[in-house]
């Protein structure tokens, strides 16, 4: 189970303080996406939606994301 989307790991991850290895396109594809609305306008409220839609999409797809979930969140994720 993922911990909830305000945990400060998606906070660090959109704002490029946390780096995720991955081969997969569709969370790098996520990650760029993010970092690039995130310099567009970096207020909180732009850091609290993405964060929003980025638990949405590891949650819809938490099985596929395994390692990248484990990398972010540390111990605070168990599959």
């Amino acid at each position: 189970m993922l911990p909830p989307d305000t945990h400060p790991a998606l906070r660090d991850l959109i704002v490029g303080d946390k780096e995720i290895t991955t081969t997969k396109f569709g969370f790098n594809l996520l990650l760029t996406n993010n970092r690039i609305s995130y310099k567009k306008n970096p207020t909180e409220d732009t850091i609290r939606q993405l964060a929003e839609q980025t638990h949405q999409f590891l949650t819809r797809y938490e099985n596929l994301y395994q390692a990248e979930l484990k990398q972010l969140f540390s111990g605070d994720y168990r599959a």
